[in-house]
């Protein structure tokens, strides 16, 4: 049996840690979820892409960040090469967009589900195998592709009953701007990327301390972690105050123009702007962004434009997308709807006796035929034995 949230080791010796067996009520939940999520996505047009399991390991390395290349699960082919379990899904369709689909018309809508491996340190909302969902829109630069985004992931949480969520939005490129215009060395750079992305205080005045710099760059540093809340008109305000240059002012205006794009959706009040919103997997260009469900202390979904990535497998296109993590989303709701019960068995809506008659099998196969769940019995139980059964396992009829 697995818990929601798996900290400790597995208590079975025959599976590894940071993997799990999901079965009975738990494993119909998680089917529920994941069928439900791509209707939705076709439904907006996007299309179904099934990528490898496993793909040459430079195929994720060259656009992935320091950690997800050393959460990389790799292994050896028969021929020498390396390949690795896929540990991200974006970057795959990516490679699958500039090296198949180059004449192909744009933009192109992909949506995916499929299970993720990282060999990373075991933590709440973290295994090393989970089921994510996703979707990518492949061509379209405009505000209005990262806004299609952005709603689609609202109304597929909405969807999934994560009603009291909020998505927080951030943009790489500001914060690109603010290092082009602070000329920092490359160990200062990751100094206070690492010290804005943990929202450290005394790390960001210990690097203001360390740093020689100008009043007006010392201001837009420590400044910036108080550039973010709902108000979204006064906080782009406030960050155009402490622009340093184009590229920066660049950044406001997109993310802007994305928001005014997400009026039209009738979703600001989901919205909260963080421009300390750094965290990027090694790809993102411009717009990041998480969706925080309440009571749960990581992310359901995350996602972000990443304009240089298809390029290097082909021709450029602009891109943007999302991924959903179902096994985090599924915490949520459960966790809104009261204490968690261990999983059960999903019993038959009918159980029928058993039964070599060939109009009898014919109206249980019309009963099927309209959805109903049904199982005979197959084990010549007696009358009364069969309404015991179907009483403990809650069978309705």
């Amino acid at each position: 049996m697995k818990t929601t949230v798996p900290l400790a080791p597995q208590t079975s010796t025959l599976i590894p840690r940071g993997v799990a067996d999901y079965f009975w009520e738990e494993a119909l939940q998680r089917r529920r979820l994941e069928v439900a999520l791509l209707d939705i996505f076709r439904t907006w047009g996007y299309e179904d892409v099934i990528p490898p399991m496993f793909e040459y390991t430079n195929t994720f390395s060259r656009h992935a960040n320091n950690e997800l290349q050393a959460e990389m699960v790799r292994f050896q082919d028969r021929d020498g090469s390396t390949l690795a379990l896929r540990a991200d899904m974006t970057i795959a369709v990516a490679r699958l967009v500039g090296t198949r689909l180059h004449d192909w018309p744009m933009p192109q809508r992909f949506c995916y589900t499929g299970s993720v491996f990282r060999d990373t340190e075991l933590q709440a909302g973290r295994q090393r195998e989970f089921l994510q969902a996703g979707i990518e829109l492949i061509g379209a630069p405009s505000p209005t592709a990262d806004a299609e985004i952005l709603a689609l992931t609202a109304k597929a949480l909405q969807m999934a009953g994560l009603n009291g969520f909020k998505l927080v939005l951030g943009q790489m490129g500001y914060f690109h701007g603010l290092l082009q215009a602070l000329q920092l060395t490359p160990d200062q750079q990751r100094w206070l990327q690492q010290a804005i992305d943990r929202n450290s205080e005394p790390e960001v005045a210990g690097f203001l301390r360390a740093v020689a710099l100008e009043s007006q760059q010392r201001r837009a540093i420590e400044e910036l972690p108080s550039l973010n809340g709902h108000d979204v008109a006064a906080i782009l305000a406030h960050a155009e105050q402490l622009c340093l240059n184009q590229v920066m002012q660049a950044a406001l205006s997109n993310l802007r123009a994305i928001c005014t794009a997400l009026d039209s959706y009738g979703l600001l009040n989901f919205i909260y702007v963080d421009l300390t919103e750094i965290h990027n997997l090694g790809y993102y260009t411009g717009l990041t962004f998480e969706a925080l469900a309440p009571g749960l202390g990581f992310p359901v979904a995350t996602g972000g434009r990443y304009d240089q990535m298809i390029g290097a497998f082909g021709k450029p296109e602009a891109a943007v997308g999302a991924a959903f993590i179902l096994d985090r989303m599924l915490t949520a709701r459960r966790n809104s709807t009261g204490p968690q019960k261990p999983p059960q068995p999903v019993a038959p809506q009918l159980l029928v006796a058993a039964t070599t008659s060939s109009q009898c099998l014919a109206i249980v196969e019309e009963w099927r035929g309209q959805g109903i769940r049904v199982a005979v019995d197959v084990g010549n139980h007696t009358v009364s034995e069969l309404w015991q059964m179907a009483q403990k396992i809650g069978c309705q009829r």
